[in-house]
Protein backbone atom coordinates (compact mmCIF):
# COMPACT_ATOMS: atom_id res chain seq x y z
CA UNK A 1 0.00 0.00 0.00
CA UNK A 2 1.10 3.26 -1.15
CA UNK A 3 2.23 6.19 1.26
CA UNK A 4 -0.54 8.78 1.13
CA UNK A 5 0.89 12.10 -0.18
CA UNK A 6 -0.73 15.14 1.89
CA UNK A 7 -0.03 18.49 1.07
CA UNK A 8 1.58 19.62 4.83
CA UNK A 9 3.56 22.24 4.68
CA UNK A 10 6.89 21.80 5.18
CA UNK A 11 9.39 23.36 8.05
CA UNK A 12 10.49 26.10 4.99
CA UNK A 13 7.39 26.98 4.35
CA UNK A 14 6.34 28.46 7.77
CA UNK A 15 9.68 30.43 8.41
CA UNK A 16 8.64 32.06 4.75
CA UNK A 17 4.85 32.52 6.14
CA UNK A 18 6.16 33.67 9.35
CA UNK A 19 8.29 35.79 8.36
CA UNK A 20 6.28 37.65 5.67
CA UNK A 21 4.03 38.01 9.43
CA UNK A 22 6.60 39.72 10.89
CA UNK A 23 7.37 42.34 8.28
CA UNK A 24 3.58 43.21 7.83
CA UNK A 25 3.60 44.07 11.39
CA UNK A 26 6.55 45.15 11.52
CA UNK A 27 5.30 48.04 8.83
CA UNK A 28 2.12 48.49 10.27
CA UNK A 29 3.67 49.17 13.82
CA UNK A 30 6.17 52.06 12.53
CA UNK A 31 3.35 53.77 10.62
CA UNK A 32 5.71 53.20 7.31
CA UNK A 33 3.99 55.13 3.92
CA UNK A 34 5.58 54.32 0.73
CA UNK A 35 7.73 57.15 -0.84
CA UNK A 36 6.08 60.00 -2.32
CA UNK A 37 8.04 61.21 -5.67
CA UNK A 38 10.16 64.59 -4.65
CA UNK A 39 12.67 66.59 -6.34
CA UNK A 40 15.65 69.13 -5.10
CA UNK A 41 17.89 71.41 -6.33
CA UNK A 42 20.83 73.25 -4.99
CA UNK A 43 20.50 76.98 -4.97
CA UNK A 44 23.47 79.36 -4.42
CA UNK A 45 26.66 77.11 -5.05
CA UNK A 46 29.82 78.77 -5.88
CA UNK A 47 28.62 82.25 -4.73
CA UNK A 48 30.72 84.82 -2.61
CA UNK A 49 30.62 88.31 -1.02
CA UNK A 50 33.63 90.63 -0.17
CA UNK A 51 33.73 93.31 1.81
CA UNK A 52 34.17 96.78 0.57
CA UNK A 53 36.87 99.43 1.48
CA UNK A 54 36.71 102.81 3.16
CA UNK A 55 40.34 104.38 3.63
CA UNK A 56 42.12 107.42 3.67
CA UNK A 57 46.29 107.31 3.12
CA UNK A 58 48.11 110.27 4.01
CA UNK A 59 50.71 111.68 2.40
CA UNK A 60 53.80 113.93 2.28
CA UNK A 61 53.02 117.60 3.47
CA UNK A 62 55.25 120.33 2.43
CA UNK A 63 55.32 124.09 3.28
CA UNK A 64 55.74 126.81 0.96
CA UNK A 65 56.59 130.72 1.47
CA UNK A 66 54.85 133.82 -0.58
CA UNK A 67 58.20 132.91 -2.61
CA UNK A 68 57.48 129.90 -3.33
CA UNK A 69 60.65 128.22 -1.38
CA UNK A 70 59.82 124.98 0.39
CA UNK A 71 60.08 125.95 3.98
CA UNK A 72 59.40 122.39 5.66
CA UNK A 73 62.44 121.31 7.31
CA UNK A 74 62.27 125.27 8.87
CA UNK A 75 58.66 125.37 9.94
CA UNK A 76 58.97 121.58 11.37
CA UNK A 77 62.20 122.96 13.46
CA UNK A 78 60.65 126.23 14.17
CA UNK A 79 63.29 127.66 12.86
CA UNK A 80 61.14 129.81 10.25
CA UNK A 81 60.91 133.18 10.73
CA UNK A 82 57.54 134.81 9.11
CA UNK A 83 56.88 138.56 8.52
CA UNK A 84 54.54 141.13 7.55
CA UNK A 85 53.38 139.97 3.97
CA UNK A 86 54.57 136.25 3.78
CA UNK A 87 52.30 133.68 3.78
CA UNK A 88 52.53 129.83 4.58
CA UNK A 89 50.95 127.37 2.65
CA UNK A 90 50.84 123.64 3.80
CA UNK A 91 50.15 121.41 1.40
CA UNK A 92 49.11 117.36 1.24
CA UNK A 93 47.69 114.99 -1.50
CA UNK A 94 45.77 112.29 0.33
CA UNK A 95 44.11 108.76 -1.28
CA UNK A 96 41.15 107.65 -1.01
CA UNK A 97 39.90 103.78 -1.73
CA UNK A 98 35.99 103.85 -1.55
CA UNK A 99 35.44 100.26 -2.96
CA UNK A 100 31.41 99.03 -2.67
CA UNK A 101 28.27 98.84 -4.52
CA UNK A 102 26.11 100.79 -2.39
CA UNK A 103 29.33 102.80 -0.51
CA UNK A 104 28.75 106.38 -0.33
CA UNK A 105 30.92 108.72 2.05
CA UNK A 106 31.66 112.16 3.29
CA UNK A 107 35.66 113.80 3.42
CA UNK A 108 35.64 116.98 5.61
CA UNK A 109 38.62 119.01 7.14
CA UNK A 110 38.42 121.04 10.22
CA UNK A 111 40.88 123.89 11.41
CA UNK A 112 41.00 123.97 14.82
CA UNK A 113 42.49 127.37 14.91
CA UNK A 114 45.04 129.40 15.77
CA UNK A 115 46.65 129.37 19.48
CA UNK A 116 49.40 131.87 20.89
CA UNK A 117 50.09 135.15 21.41
CA UNK A 118 47.69 138.10 21.10
CA UNK A 119 49.64 140.21 18.88
CA UNK A 120 50.88 138.17 16.54
CA UNK A 121 47.46 136.74 16.40
CA UNK A 122 45.45 139.39 15.22
CA UNK A 123 47.20 140.04 12.56
CA UNK A 124 47.39 136.50 10.68
CA UNK A 125 44.45 134.61 9.22
CA UNK A 126 44.10 131.03 8.22
CA UNK A 127 42.34 129.42 5.93
CA UNK A 128 41.97 125.75 4.87
CA UNK A 129 40.32 124.51 1.32
CA UNK A 130 40.39 120.75 0.02
CA UNK A 131 39.57 119.50 -4.13
CA UNK A 132 38.79 116.51 -4.73
CA UNK A 133 39.57 114.62 -7.82
CA UNK A 134 41.04 118.37 -8.98
CA UNK A 135 37.68 120.09 -8.66
CA UNK A 136 37.51 122.98 -5.48
CA UNK A 137 35.50 121.56 -2.50
CA UNK A 138 32.91 124.58 -1.15
CA UNK A 139 33.02 124.70 2.58
CA UNK A 140 34.56 121.76 4.43
CA UNK A 141 33.38 118.41 3.37
CA UNK A 142 32.57 116.53 0.19
CA UNK A 143 30.99 113.85 -1.00
CA UNK A 144 32.85 110.91 -1.75
CA UNK A 145 31.18 107.73 -4.62
CA UNK A 146 33.00 104.49 -4.69
CA UNK A 147 35.32 104.41 -8.03
CA UNK A 148 37.29 101.44 -9.26
CA UNK A 149 40.39 103.85 -8.79
CA UNK A 150 41.78 105.92 -5.95
CA UNK A 151 40.92 108.97 -5.66
CA UNK A 152 42.94 112.10 -4.67
CA UNK A 153 42.34 114.55 -2.35
CA UNK A 154 44.35 117.67 -2.04
CA UNK A 155 44.50 119.75 1.08
CA UNK A 156 45.78 123.31 1.43
CA UNK A 157 46.24 125.45 4.68
CA UNK A 158 47.47 128.74 4.48
CA UNK A 159 48.36 131.12 7.39
CA UNK A 160 48.91 134.58 5.99
CA UNK A 161 50.86 137.45 7.95
CA UNK A 162 48.90 140.56 7.40
CA UNK A 163 51.48 142.87 4.76
CA UNK A 164 49.92 146.09 6.95
CA UNK A 165 50.99 144.95 10.07
CA UNK A 166 52.96 148.16 11.63
CA UNK A 167 55.10 149.57 14.05
CA UNK A 168 57.14 146.56 16.25
CA UNK A 169 53.59 144.74 16.43
CA UNK A 170 54.11 140.78 16.78
CA UNK A 171 57.39 140.93 16.88
CA UNK A 172 59.36 138.04 18.41
CA UNK A 173 55.76 136.35 19.24
CA UNK A 174 55.07 132.99 18.64
CA UNK A 175 52.00 131.05 17.27
CA UNK A 176 50.96 127.41 16.83
CA UNK A 177 48.94 125.89 14.23
CA UNK A 178 45.66 124.23 15.52
CA UNK A 179 45.35 120.97 14.41
CA UNK A 180 43.77 120.12 10.81
CA UNK A 181 41.82 116.95 10.84
CA UNK A 182 40.14 115.31 7.69
CA UNK A 183 38.23 112.70 8.35
CA UNK A 184 36.69 110.26 5.91
CA UNK A 185 32.99 108.53 7.22
CA UNK A 186 30.61 106.26 5.55
CA UNK A 187 26.94 107.74 4.89
CA UNK A 188 24.02 105.49 5.98
CA UNK A 189 23.08 102.85 3.54
CA UNK A 190 20.14 104.31 1.58
CA UNK A 191 16.81 101.39 2.43
CA UNK A 192 14.73 100.27 -0.05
Amino acid sequence: MARSTSSRPTRTTWKAVAATAVGIVVLGAGGATFAEWSDSEAAATDTAITAGVLDLAAGQGTWTNVAGADVTAAVADGSYLVVPGDALTYRETMTIDAQGDLLRATVAHNLEGLTGDAELLAQLGENATMSLNGEAVTGTSAAVVAEDEDQTLDVAVTVAFDATTAGLVGQGQDVSLGGLDVTLTQDTVPAA
